[in-house]
């Protein structure tokens, strides 16, 4: 999302810039970023059927048992309206069960700020997919067997009354096989191993997972993370190393790293570099591993992560700590700068501070190291 977007949203919704941006600013931005394009007048074709309650009728929105669900019928165009309040608004809902794994699309016509989502049939949902307003649009994903919902809502909180032309909508799905080859390391416990350096991968037909993402995580657009793909990383220096997408990103990326599949966040990013790209460092031992989680807000495709060492030392030569594969003077005179603090990298016996012992294993260790460190 660019400058320009957010000041939009901002000006209209001041709540998302002074509070928290919220699923419903991320959907503000979905509708009035596009809204500067031209389009051309849409023309919503006539339902088959309809849905299941009156228009205007607030029914609670259950996610365990939604009180107006509707069967999906595959090619059977169905249609509703989608008013919305100032604080309330319409949510209609569809499923469909499977016997086996399909592509399922969604197309919808509209002439409104109305967008489509597919979500498992968990409470809360996952999202698997989303989609804008669209005249028409597409949303599509591989499901799995069993239940799968589908939302329909407006993606504004203003005055659309039923009356309004805005409010109303037609979807059809259709199911087609899933011939997508799964990625291999689609699941936080499929993690691919990688070491210091870049990656190219395909998220394109990656599933989503619903691992933990905190509020922390959220730089503006919400916590959505989908089609995400996971990396087993392992250290081979002590400190701080940098994960990227910021290597020609195809789609709005997002990263986070966790200590293990519970969910233990060590670092997240969304927005931290130009084209999309998401950038953060994070904190290892020697020996220690790190799982990197590669995604998108709503999307996937061709991205490079690259993983590089920020400020670290070797595990074969810890007091070679400018990383020249030498313990020199250089090395001691880092050491006294550092005299007195806590600094974990050059802290070389562990006491919690930098003091004569560290500057004693330096000078002991004075000469060429034995193998090439990680700098």
């Amino acid at each position: 999302m660019n400058q320009e977007c957010s000041d939009t949203i901002c000006q209209l919704d001041p709540f998302c810039c002074s509070l928290a941006w919220d699923e419903r600013c991320a959907m503000e931005a979905g509708v009035l970023c596009d809204s500067c394009r031209a389009t051309s007048a849409c023309e919503v074709p006539l339902a088959d059927l309809q849905e299941l309650t009156m228009c205007e009728l607030d029914v609670p929105v259950l996610c365990a048992a939604p009180e107006d669900i509707r069967t999906l019928i595959p090619n059977l165009k169905l249609g509703g309206r989608a008013w919305s309040a100032q604080t309330s608004r319409d949510v209609d809902w569809f499923e469909i069960s499977l016997d086996s794994p399909q592509l399922l699309s969604i197309e919808l016509w509209t002439q409104g700020p109305i967008g489509v989502a597919i979500l498992d049939d968990q409470c809360p949902p996952t999202t698997l997919a989303e989609g804008v307003d669209g005249c028409s649009s597409i949303t599509q994903v591989c499901v799995p067997a069993g239940i799968t919902r589908v939302i329909v809502r407006s993606l504004l909180f203003e005055n659309i009354s039923c009356e309004d032309d805005r409010s109303l909508y037609t979807i059809q799905s259709s199911l087609s096989p899933c011939t997508l080859d799964r990625l291999v390391n689609d699941r936080c416990d499929m993690a691919l191993p990688i070491g210091a350096g870049e990656i190219a991968t395909d998220t394109t037909n990656a599933t989503t997972e619903s691992t933990w993402l905190p509020s922390i995580c959220d730089e503006g657009a919400g916590l959505a993370f989908t089609h995400d793909a996971w990396f087993n990383f392992t250290a081979n220096a002590s400190g701080i190393f940098q994960a990227s997408t910021c290597l020609t990103p195809t789609f709005d990326s997002r990263l986070a790293v966790y200590e293990d599949c519970g969910g233990n966040l060590l670092a997240c990013s969304d927005d931290a570099c130009e084209d999309n790209g998401a950038s953060c460092e994070f904190q290892l031992n020697c020996g220690a591993t790190a799982l990197i989680r590669v995604g998108g807000w709503g999307s996937g495709g061709p991205i490079t992560l690259s993983i590089a060492p920020v400020s670290t030392i070797s595990c074969t030569c810890p007091a070679d700590l400018d990383g020249s594969g030498e313990v020199d003077s250089s090395d001691v005179a880092l050491c006294l700068m550092e005299l007195g603090s806590q600094n974990g990298l050059i802290d070389l016996d562990g006491d919690g501070e930098v003091s004569s012992g560290d500057l004693a294993l330096v000078l002991l260790s004075a000469g060429a190291c034995s193998s090439e460190p990680m700098n």
